[in-house]
């Protein structure tokens, strides 16, 4: 299966795990947290196992939006350390 982008965002109503699920996010190919709820993965897997696989991190008045993301149509003010992740080239 090809690699692409997802975008996942949280909004949390209680202390976000966010230490706790960095060895979900570490199971893709490449990530980024470019805001404080906010990560852009590459992976060969779908919204829904990513939805399976973040779930058990959320608590009662959670969300999560998970959705395939075009970086190549893009605009934005972001770090340059982000802009640096999302041109690098890869595999």
């Amino acid at each position: 299966m090809n690699k692409r982008f997802l975008h996942i965002a949280f909004n949390w109503s209680g202390n976000p795990k966010i230490a706790e699920m960095k060895p979900a996010f570490d199971r893709a190919s490449d990530w980024m947290r470019y805001a404080p709820n906010c990560w852009i993965v590459l992976s060969s897997e779908d919204p829904q196992t990513w939805y399976e696989r973040l779930k058990p991190f959320l608590g009662i008045g959670d969300h999560m939006f998970i959705c395939a993301l075009d970086i190549t149509v893009r605009r934005g003010w972001l770090p340059k350390t982000t802009w640096e992740w999302i041109n690098k080239k890869r595999v």
